[in-house]
């Protein structure tokens, strides 16, 4: 790897340092600049492995181009609200369906913006150590944008509910708050998802995986279109494609959603990542198709710029190279698909002299701050929901609780792991309070009992 030095300093000084020997390393050049030159620099092959290698497992990071001096980088990144899955400690925030109950996208904005800080301030870590592995990116594949149409969808807690408006207002605060305020720079990369109507499961007993959202032109662009058309505008970086099919087709397999409305008719410019096996799902799931072969030949002509595997070596973008040699992809195609990743990295600073990026300066300490933690209980205080409140009996003051008993029940009562739901960060344990600790604070009498199962 070239050497550097950390200089806050002009672009002169800051390249005579960091030492420009290609173009898209030159930061005075323009982004299309910037990143055509990386992408006309690449071989076939090295630009299929990039386009093959989206995460889980051994199916990443991105591999290294050692002629190029560009490193690894791990795609497969979980920011719904907070850091999650990342090792270490991280601030955990609401989960997204409690913070739509706040009905604030200013809130919504802090969290993600907090997330973001968490988020980068840990891959600089990792970066420093060479380590790659999941979730340890600055790409993150949220905010989830589904609408709540079922209530028994497992997934619907980590949506902003039913409302299309309230989601499209939640997920634009969302996007911004994620990929910050920096004219050059962006924090960490939203990846709104999941594209297209997967909001089951409407088909039952066919899971979330496999079935057919049967939907009508008016219902599709009028309640399930309408907030992801606003990531676009708030300018995310990425999309994320459903496990379903649509109409029939699967999602990761549809020219008509990734490509002729998403590219087409809204313009989008950035990149498409299949959810975790939705492309190898397309031919063993949905039938779809006959081979991995003509699979990655109809995802990459759709749309679908990287794969997301089930964490398989030998996965259906690997097939894209035979598809090359038979003419059923092109190599334009292929630069096209590849372009956007590229271009991502470059704004996220991966190609910059690293004292121009400021977001480079973060560290440990900004992860579970003091500011951050009370961002999570102010979220936390906002996202609840009084329903009824007999003969006024809420709020308990701390007077009244003191040397009285109290009896907390139900499943919920002191099990953190049902109280952080999916997704979740892991806090250090002094900062994770259940119902049961909580009132053990202010009353000293405090009995606990499941009373279900």
């Amino acid at each position: 790897m070239m050497a550097f030095c950390h200089l806050a300093a002009p672009l002169l000084l800051a390249g005579l340092c960091w030492g420009w020997d290609f173009p898209f390393r030159d930061p005075t050049l323009s982004w299309e600049e910037r990143v055509d030159d990386l992408v006309n620099r690449l071989t076939p092959e090295e630009m299929i492995l990039q386009m093959a290698r989206g995460g889980a497992l051994s199916n990443g990071p991105a591999p290294p181009i050692a002629h190029l001096g560009i490193g690894p980088y791990q795609w497969n990144t979980e920011c719904l609200r907070g850091d999650a899955e990342a090792p270490g400690w991280a601030t955990s925030f609401p989960q997204a369906l409690g913070l739509a109950a706040s009905f604030s996208p200013q809130l919504i904005f802090e969290v993600a913006n907090a997330t973001a800080t968490e988020v980068r301030a840990k891959y600089n870590y990792f970066d420093s150590k060479g380590y790659y592995k999941d979730h340890t990116g600055l790409s993150c594949f949220s905010p989830v944008l589904n609408i709540m149409r079922h209530p028994l969808w497992g997934r619907n807690q980590e949506t902003y509910g039913e409302d299309p408006f309230l989601t499209t207002q939640l997920g634009v605060a969302f996007v911004k708050g994620l990929q910050g305020d920096h004219p050059r720079y962006i924090k960490a990369n939203a990846g709104c998802k999941h594209f297209d109507v997967h909001g089951g499961p409407e088909n039952i007993p066919v899971s979330r995986f496999l079935f057919d959202a049967k939907v009508e032109e008016r219902d599709w662009r009028m309640t399930f279109l309408p907030q992801f058309e606003a990531c676009v505008r708030a300018g995310t970086f990425s999309f994320m494609c459903s496990y379903n099919r649509i109409n029939g087709v699967p999602a990761c397999a549809n020219k008509k959603l990734l490509t002729d409305i998403l590219r087409d008719e809204w313009g989008f410019q950035g990149y498409v990542v299949s959810d975790e096996g939705a492309v190898e799902l397309i031919m063993v799931g949905h039938q779809y198709t006959h081979s991995f072969l003509e699979t990655a030949i109809v995802a990459v002509n759709a749309g679908c710029n990287l794969e997301l595997s089930f964490g398989m070596k030998n996965n259906v973008y690997m097939y894209i190279a035979e598809a090359l040699s038979k003419g059923n992809i092109s190599l334009e195609i292929i630069r096209d698909r590849v372009r956007p990743l590229f271009l991502t990295r470059l704004r996220l600073g991966e190609f910059d002299p690293p004292a121009m990026n400021p977001y480079n300066a973060l560290g440990a300490e900004v992860i579970q701050s003091e500011a951050h933690r009370h961002l999570a209980l102010k979220a936390a205080l906002q996202s609840l929901v009084l329903l009824k409140n007999r003969n006024e009996m809420l709020p308990f003051k701390e007077e009244y609780l003191l040397h009285k008993t109290i009896a907390v029940v139900g499943p919920f009562a002191d099990n953190a792991d049902l109280l952080f739901g999916d997704y979740a960060p892991v806090p250090e344990p002094q900062y994770i309070y259940t119902p049961r600790r909580g009132l053990a604070a202010v009353s000293a009498n405090v009995t606990c009992a499941l009373g279900c199962q």
